[in-house]
């Protein structure tokens, strides 16, 4: 009896009978938030930026992390063409804004959902959207990193890669900052 389950269950994932693919969303939740159990109204709010109850233009492309041009390592990408981003924004647009306003209202999100509706993969990745540091921390020092480790045992590569952007992101900080001081101020070195 066994072997007969085991066969049909075999014979059902090779012929698409039962898929075990995770939908675009469920990766994102997955590797992007640590969060393997939510709600379509949950997945909403957390990608609602200002609280608004719709997913602006802006919502939409951080969502799926067509905006940043570090990944999650710290490295420089080559930032999404405009045509990708509006690929992108015209295609939910076009699955779920029902009123034509140009965002997606959590009613309109919550009746897409629960008509099947799954968010399309682009193929952009799972949709990196949180700052360099917080990139970083979800896809390195949560999966490496220990709370009580000290500077000394971060000696993988993506450590030193991550310190040195850091670095640089200070020192260009401190550059900036002068120049917002007219140059007669400034001290000279």
């Amino acid at each position: 009896m066994r072997n007969i389950l085991h066969l049909a269950l075999t014979c059902l994932l090779s012929f698409g009978g039962l898929s075990t693919a995770a939908t675009w969303a469920e990766t994102h939740m997955r590797e992007e938030h640590n969060i393997e159990n939510y709600d379509a109204a949950s997945f909403f709010a957390l990608h609602d930026s200002d609280n608004s109850h719709y997913w602006t233009k802006q919502d939409i492309l951080a969502l799926y992390g067509v905006l940043h041009t570090v990944d999650p390592t710290g490295h420089r990408k080559e930032p999404i063409r405009a045509e990708d981003q509006n690929k992108v924004y015209d295609t939910i647009i076009g699955l779920m804004d029902t009123d034509k306003d140009g965002s997606v209202s959590m009613d309109e999100w919550l009746a897409f959902t629960q008509k099947g509706g799954d968010l399309p993969d682009f193929g952009l990745g799972p949709g990196h959207h949180g700052d360099v540091e917080y990139e970083y921390e979800i896809h390195h020092w949560l999966k490496y990193h220990s709370e009580d480790e000290n500077d000394e045992h971060l000696d993988h590569a993506e450590d030193i890669e991550h310190e040195k952007l850091f670095h640089h992101m200070e020192d260009q900080a401190i550059k900036d900052q002068h120049m917002n001081i007219p140059p007669k101020f400034r001290v000279q070195t």
